[in-house]
């Protein structure tokens, strides 16, 4: 049953933060360069189901296109593909074709939702990449914050199918060329500032157990951007993960952008396109994952 409460919170932050996303966007647009197909719908729930599809105008009749699947992030119960837009536009102007999706959210919906949405976005890219000029062979994850940790379950899943066989579904026959993981807390298990989680692992689901992943990380796991800012509360998580997956054998890049002393080095900072530590981040992004192309 749901819990009025979570649902009151939730609402309230929501409002919140859109007032903010909203504030920080009014200045942007998408590019000339970048042609945006939007609101397809790919899964059965509405709204929350629906994708865009930016892709470069100078792409027609081309060799397809690499494909960028934005995970937005958002706690699991905020967020939505227009909060990322101009973001996600932003990168297709760099050479890739960007999926940008909404999911079902949390507290509404309890976790593995997130993911099943997730999967059902890799078969709609699967399903339709003649259609859209699409290289289903060169695949990339890019996730923030939640939308980070919906990367690393996600690719888990892709990689390992012991860990797969945890879900109720089946996964797309996909492997990221390379992912990047923003701001992410990546361990939920390990944070001591977890305070949502009984939004979305509410006592009973066996699902919740999944979350507890590093032991299901294999070397297979696809090469990794990790990054955070000089003042993002996750910043903690950060050094951890880059030494787990040292530990592994997993190729990855580990960055901190910003100095204590920026007041724009915070949580999420690079889909602020007007900060100029977001333009280097979002080109080091776009570097490495031209570096696996």
């Amino acid at each position: 049953m749901l819990n009025p409460i979570h649902i009151h919170n939730a609402n309230k932050l929501r409002k919140q933060w859109g007032i903010s996303d909203a504030l920080r966007d009014c200045y942007f647009s998408i590019p000339d360069s970048v042609k945006v197909i939007n609101d397809i719908m790919y899964g059965p729930y509405g709204f929350w189901n629906l994708l865009d599809l930016n892709v470069p105008k100078n792409a027609t009749g081309i060799s397809p296109l690499p494909v960028i699947v934005n995970f937005h992030g958002g706690g699991f119960f905020y967020g939505t593909k227009e909060v990322y837009q101009y973001y996600a536009a932003d990168l297709a102007s760099k050479g890739f074709a960007v999926v940008n999706f909404n999911y079902r959210l949390s507290p509404e919906n309890k976790f593995p939702a997130h993911l099943k949405d997730s999967n059902r976005v890799l078969l709609w890219i699967l399903e339709n990449a003649q259609q859209y000029n699409l290289d289903t062979n060169r695949i990339f994850f890019v996730g923030d914050s939640a939308g980070g940790n919906l990367v690393y379950y996600y690719s888990t899943i892709l990689t390992n199918p012991e860990y797969a066989k945890l879900y109720p579904f089946d996964p797309a026959p996909v492997k990221p060329k390379a992912v990047a993981m923003n701001c992410a807390v990546y361990n939920i298990e390990n944070d001591p500032n977890d305070s949502l989680s009984k939004w979305y692992k509410p006592r009973g689901n066996k699902y919740t157990e999944n979350f507890n992943i590093q032991k299901y990380v294999t070397k297979d796991f696809p090469p990794s951007f990790l990054m955070s800012s000089a003042k993002d509360f996750l910043l903690p998580a950060l050094e951890p993960q880059s030494k787990f997956f040292e530990e592994k054998g997993i190729p990855h890049v580990t960055k901190v952008y910003g100095e204590k002393d920026d007041e724009n080095a915070t949580h999420v900072f690079h889909i602020n396109l007007a900060l100029s530590i977001a333009t280097q981040c979002n080109r080091d992004e776009i570097d490495f994952f031209n570096s696996y192309r």
